[in-house]
């Protein structure tokens, strides 16, 4: 049976998606943990990445058609870049760089589109979090929801390809808005208590 081709680029999204986050193991964040975050210097953050991220997607949109449909993962991939690196210096600003794991950079990308898929592994309460250790199959599995999320993504954007000016708005209005929501699922996130179940993990490892 042949894959259909929302399926094959979201396939191929998944794989630059995890040579991303193989790259963001070397991104150093350029600041330092303050006892309390400024609230101003979080919201420049945020709002910075939001306006990059909105460029980034708008200009790429502007070509119609077949041109801008082949612009659609890597445009995907250079949001997502912004984004992880907002994530990682809103942790290092809360002093929790190092306990930034790939799961956690998944949680704030997606969060706000599909809480659900991360249920099994992590447990947010209002105080904390809790990491649950997933195996190869958890994390594909997770890989594999994030991949039906993606492909409805890509659809939406190849719509937005055949409207001239008017989709490049749109896309760039949904970046903008898109990473705003990360800002803030990765403030409220890194303003906690994280915690690895450490038990779980042992009892599996053996």
């Amino acid at each position: 049976m042949n894959e259909l081709p929302s399926q094959g680029k979201s396939n191929g999204f998944l794989e630059g998606l995890i040579e991303l986050f193989a790259g963001f193991e070397d991104y150093r964040s350029p600041y330092a943990p303050t006892i309390q975050p400024p609230e101003e210097l979080l919201n420049e953050l945020v709002q910075n990445a939001s306006f990059k991220s909105g460029l980034i997607s708008a200009t790429c949109s502007l070509p119609p058609g077949p041109l801008g449909i082949l612009s659609i993962l890597p445009e995907l991939l250079m949001v997502y870049r912004i984004q992880g690196h907002l994530i990682m210096d809103i942790a290092a600003l809360y002093g929790k760089e190092v306990q930034v794991t790939k799961e956690l950079l998944l949680y704030c990308l997606f969060k706000h589109g599909g809480a659900h898929v991360f249920r099994k592994i992590i447990e947010e309460s209002s105080f904390k979090i809790l990491i649950r250790p997933t195996t190869v199959k958890v994390f594909q599995t997770v890989l594999e929801k994030l991949g039906i999320m993606i492909s409805k993504t890509i659809i939406r954007k190849q719509f937005a390809r055949w409207v001239p000016i008017g989709g490049a708005v749109v896309t760039g209005t949904f970046a903008y808005y898109d990473t705003k929501r990360v800002g803030k699922t990765a403030m409220d996130l890194f303003s906690k208590e994280i915690h690895a179940d450490e038990i779980k993990e042992m009892l599996e490892s053996q």
